[in-house]
């Protein structure tokens, strides 16, 4: 469950064009019980990205999984020119720290200590749900582990769910990334409103605070 909660988190950031810095915050469920959040930072201009996340699940009276992650994240034409990331899963530390030259986008990254460095091609996107140029990708930057993981989209047609307590007509798509699959919902407008995910059995659960 640790990796496949923490997968979710990543990537949650875009890099169109906005009219004003915008505060987006998210309340997080596993099973329908709150266990979390997920705000981010957006610059009107689109370019930089702050990404603040925490989990916690408890059983009984004890802490069974925590979550801490921290992004910031640079865009330059739809591709990140700069990313520098720390998690905290459960005290194993994972730290990624990327920049791009005229070769690619050089990635290094580190877990529990021990480190690698991967080139990447000139334009790579993280799992930034929020942009839906996400779902033309077929391989994403993992900004909690650094790994370019293959993905794969498929349009699950239209669905209806609620969102900030309004029940709106939207746009579903499943993303397969190895093991797992994760729904998203865009209104016709592309906002991104909504995602779903099963994690060892149980719904994970994105839900949509602000902007109101």
């Amino acid at each position: 469950m640790i990796i496949r909660i923490a997968f979710l988190v990543f990537g949650l950031v875009y890099a169109t064009s906005l009219q004003a810095n915008v505060h987006y915050q998210f309340k997080v469920y596993l099973n329908d019980k709150e266990i979390g959040y997920h705000n981010f930072l957006v610059s009107k201009e689109g370019t930089h990205v702050t990404i603040d996340a925490g989990f916690r699940v408890k059983f009984l009276f004890f802490t069974a999984y925590e979550y801490r992650h921290l992004n910031e994240e640079e865009w330059q034409a739809g591709c990140i020119k700069q990313i520098r990331s720390e998690t905290n899963v459960n005290g194993r530390v994972y730290s990624v720290v990327g920049k791009l030259s005229d070769k690619g986008l050089n990635v290094s990254r580190v877990k529990d200590g021990e480190s690698l460095n991967t080139l990447l091609p000139e334009c790579a996107m993280t799992f930034a749900y929020w942009d839906p140029r996400l779902l033309d990708q077929s391989r994403l930057l993992n900004a909690q582990t650094g790994e370019y993981t293959s993905i794969e989209v498929i349009d699950k047609s239209r669905d209806t769910i609620n969102v900030r307590g309004v029940d709106r007509l939207t746009n579903r798509y499943q993303v397969k990334a190895g093991k797992l699959d994760i729904d998203l919902w865009y209104t016709d407008d592309h906002e991104w409103v909504g995602l779903v995910s099963n994690v060892n059995g149980r719904r994970l659960r994105y839900e949509l605070v602000s902007p109101s």
